[in-house]
């Protein structure tokens, strides 16, 4: 994982230059900036969907038929923490909502569902958060039309959605993938030496 030749910092948590408190710690505002100028090439990338939890190295031999490229997966979608970042599997996610949530088939909160008229406009969007009274009227054909067009998610149903948002990243192409590598090192061999500073402001570069 290249996250080790990332150049280091010392970054001050205290506001006072007469007393600092000092985190040493990766530059990851570094990290940052030379993805960015990545990202702005969207011709680099394609739409990956994991499934059921594989690993980075796992997809990396997949696409690039060499493991040791899964840095890269994490890189192209500013992935700093796995265990929080990365989708878990059916079972692992079942265990973390379980000893999350005291009740994890309670009602977290009421969205809508879809509606439109008989000339298929939209009347309202899907997924809009609304309390559970909500409700829409609106004339149809010369018909009024009142509804609560509202569905229950439970906290169960909230971490499942997001644990699938998570299942949706971006891959470099492996046409580019040797491109990218070396310009990645490159850039970080550039910018080796440690950088102090009190704010991000000072750190940034």
């Amino acid at each position: 994982m290249t996250v080790s030749i990332l150049p280091d910092v010392i970054y001050s948590i205290s506001d006072s230059f007469t007393n600092p408190k000092l985190y040493f710690a990766k530059n990851l505002w570094r990290r940052n900036n030379i993805l960015a100028e990545f990202k702005n090439k969207l011709n680099l990338f394609d739409e990956y969907i994991i499934v059921n939890a594989e690993r980075p190295d796992i997809i990396a031999h997949k696409i690039y038929q060499n493991s040791f490229y899964d840095w890269t997966i994490l890189i192209a979608n500013d992935i700093v923490n796995f265990h929080e970042q990365w989708p878990k599997s059916q079972e692992t996610l079942k265990e973390y909502v379980l000893n999350k949530y005291d009740n994890p088939y309670a009602i977290k909160q009421y969205e809508t569902y879809e509606v439109r008229n008989s000339a298929d406009e939209l009347i309202v969007p899907e997924g809009l958060v609304v309390p559970d009274s909500y409700n829409v009227s609106y004339y149809d054909n010369g018909s009024f039309v009142s509804l609560n067009p509202t569905k229950s998610i439970s906290y169960f149903d909230y971490e499942v959605r997001l644990n699938d948002e998570k299942e949706k990243i971006q891959i470099i192409r492996p046409e580019y993938i040797e491109a990218f590598v070396e310009a990645y090192q490159q850039s970080l061999v550039r910018a080796t030496g440690t950088v102090i500073g009190i704010n991000p402001v000072n750190i940034s570069m």
